[in-house]
C-alpha cells in the first residue's frame, strides 16, 4: 500500500492499543526518545469516569466498556463462554479484580528454556522494581466471609502467607494494584492527567485500527477510522493476546492456508500465530451461605490459596479465587443457580498446558474473532483440577465454614467418583481471562519482541509469553511492558 497525501499523518513510533501493555511502552517511549509517539486505542477514555476507575464499581461486562467476544471452552460443545475484553483506555487492569502478583522466579526460568533469552527473574527483577515505583499495591481488605475462608484454609494444615513477598503455597490476601478504591491500571498510573503528557506523546482515544500497512517488509503503519499514519521507526502491537493475532491476520500475517480461506492476500507465512492460547481454566464450588455476606469493601475477591498437588512442581499448581458473589458466565444457562446468598471458590489450573486458538471469522477487524479455548485437550489439566475439587470440598467440611455456609449447592453432595467430578467440571468450567501466547517469543517473535520476517513490528503483550506463569497475569504483561520499551527503544 503507497503512503501518499498532503494529509497523511507521520510520527515515530505508533502503539496500537491502550491496554496494560500499551500505555507503559508509549510512555516509557517518550521518557527515552523525542521523536512523536502516537498511542492507538479503540475505546474512550478512562480519565474521569468512576465506572472505568474506581475499583468498587467492578463489572467486566458493561455495555461500552468490552468488545463483547465469546469463547467455546470445550471443543464439540455447543456452549459459550461471554469472553470479556476491555474497549477503553487502560484495557482489562479498568475493570478486572485488580489482584497483583508477582510471578514466581521458576516462570520465567521457563520463559528462556523455551528460547526466551533475557527473560529470565534476574533479567526481569528491575522492571518489576520500576512498575512497583509507578503504581500503588495495597492489600485487599479482610472481609469476615474471606477471613472464614483463610481460617478454614489453616485448618487444612496450609500457612498464611504474605503473597506480596513471593509466590509459595499457603492461604492470605490478594494484593491489588489500588489505592484504596482507586484502580492503579497502567493508564492510571503511567498517564493521567493526559493534559500534562510530554507533547510529543498522543493519546488518541475511540480510534479503532483497521489494519496494518505493511510495504517492502516492514511495517510502515496503520489504517484507522481516522485514516492513515505512518509510522517511522516502528509500529507496536500491545492490543491483547485475542486482538494482536487478529490484527495480524487481517493484515497479511499468520498461517498462510487460514489467510487464503478469507480471501486475504499472504504478506508472511507465520504459521503458529493465533495458536497456542493459553488461560487458567477454573470450575467454582458453591456454598449457600447461613445469611447474606453483605456488600463487600472494594471488590468481591480478596482471598486466595495456592496449592501444590505435585510436589515436584517448580511452584503451585493451582491458585485459588474465592469470590463473595457467584456470577454467570455462560451465555446461556444458568450453571451456577442459586436461590439465596452463596459464595464460591474455584481453583484453577496454575500452569495449564491446554492450548486454544485465535481465528478469523472472516476479513475485517470488526468481525468479532473465533476464540477456542480447547480446556482439557491436554490430560495434565483434568485430573489436577479433580484434586483440587476434592480439596475445595474438604474447606466447605471445616469448623471455620460451616460457621459461614449451610449447603454445598454445586456440585452438590452427590457428586463423589473421579467420573462425576469431571462431569461436573466439564459442564461449569470457566475463564478466569488470562489469555496469553499467541505470538509467543520463539514461535512468532524473537526475544527482543521483532516479529519474525517483518521489520518494524513488535510485539509487547501477553501474546508475547511462550508459556502460561502460575498467577494472574496483570502484573507479568506490566512487566513486560516496561521491557519491551527498553528493547525496542535500543533497536
Amino acid at each position: 500500500m503507497r503512503l501518499t497525501g498532503d494529509n497523511l499523518e507521520h510520527c515515530d513510533y505508533l502503539v496500537i492499543g491502550g491496554g496494560s501493555a500499551g500505555c507503559i511502552v508509549a510512555k516509557r517511549l517518550a521518557e527515552k526518545t523525542v521523536g512523536r509517539i502516537v498511542l492507538l486505542e479503540a475505546g474512550k477514555s478512562d480519565e474521569g469516569d468512576p465506572a472505568a476507575t474506581d475499583l468498587s464499581r467492578l463489572d467486566e461486562q458493561t455495555p461500552g466498556y468490552d468488545w463483547g467476544f465469546s469463547a467455546s471452552p470445550l471443543v464439540g460443545r455447543g456452549s459459550r463462554l461471554n469472553y470479556a475484553r476491555a474497549k477503553l483506555l487502560g484495557g482489562c487492569a479498568n475493570h478486572n479484580d485488580c489482584a497483583f502478583l508477582r510471578p514466581p522466579p521458576s516462570d520465567f526460568a521457563e520463559w528462556e528454556r523455551l528460547g526466551a533469552a533475557g527473560w529470565g527473574d534476574a533479567a526481569m527483577a528491575p522492571h518489576y522494581d520500576r512498575v512497583m515505583r509507578t503504581i500503588t499495591v495495597e492489600p485487599a481488605p479482610q472481609h469476615p466471609a474471606s477471613r472464614a475462608f483463610v481460617e478454614a484454609a489453616k485448618e487444612l494444615g496450609l500457612p498464611e502467607v504474605d503473597f506480596q513477598k513471593g509466590i509459595r503455597a499457603g492461604a492470605g490476601w490478594f494484593p491489588l494494584n489500588a489505592r484504596g478504591r482507586l484502580r492503579q491500571s497502567s493508564s492510571i498510573a503511567y498517564l493521567h492527567p493526559l493534559a500534562r503528557l510530554p507533547k510529543h506523546l498522543e493519546v488518541w482515544t475511540e480510534t479503532m485500527v483497521l489494519r496494518l500497512i505493511l510495504a517492502d517488509g516492514k511495517a510502515a503503519g496503520a489504517e484507522t477510522t481516522r485514516g492513515a499514519i505512518h509510522a517511522r521507526r516502528g509500529v507496536i502491537l500491545a492490543a491483547g493476546a485475542i486482538q494482536t493475532p487478529q490484527l495480524m491476520m487481517v493484515s497479511g500475517l499468520g498461517p498462510a492456508a487460514h489467510l487464503r480461506e478469507h480471501g486475504i492476500a499472504v504478506v508472511a507465512d507465520l504459521a503458529q500465530l493465533g495458536s497456542h492460547l493459553r488461560d487458567h481454566v477454573a470450575a467454582p464450588v458453591v456454598w449457600a451461605t447461613r445469611e447474606s455476606v453483605g456488600p463487600w469493601d472494594i471488590c468481591p475477591f480478596e482471598a486466595t490459596l495456592l496449592l501444590q498437588l505435585d510436589v515436584e512442581a517448580p511452584a503451585p499448581d493451582i491458585l485459588f479465587h474465592f469470590g463473595l458473589r457467584v456470577r454467570e458466565k455462560y451465555e446461556s444457562g444458568p450453571r451456577l443457580a442459586v436461590s439465596g446468598p452463596a459464595v464460591k471458590a474455584s481453583p484453577n489450573v496454575a500452569r495449564a498446558r491446554s492450548e486454544g486458538s485465535v481465528r478469523l471469522a472472516g476479513p475485517d477487524i470488526r468481525d468479532k474473532p473465533v476464540i477456542d479455548l480447547n480446556y482439557f485437550s491436554d490430560p495434565y489439566d483434568l485430573p489436577l483440577l479433580v484434586r483440587a475439587m476434592r480439596f475445595t470440598r474438604r474447606l466447605g467440611e471445616t469448623r471455620n465454614f460451616r460457621h459461614l455456609c449451610k449447603a454445598e449447592v454445586h456440585p452438590g453432595r452427590d457428586v463423589h467418583t473421579d467420573d462425576e467430578w469431571q462431569g461436573y467440571i466439564r459442564s461449569v468450567c470457566e475463564t478466569v481471562y488470562h489469555p496469553c501466547g499467541t505470538a509467543a517469543i520463539g514461535q512468532v517473535v524473537t526475544p527482543d519482541l521483532k516479529v519474525m520476517g517483518i521489520g518494524n513490528l513488535f510485539v509487547a503483550d501477553a501474546s508475547l509469553f511462550p508459556a502460561m506463569i502460575t498467577v494472574n497475569i496483570n502484573c507479568a504483561v506490566m512487566m513486560a511492558a516496561e521491557k519491551a520499551a527498553d528493547l525496542i527503544a535500543s533497536a
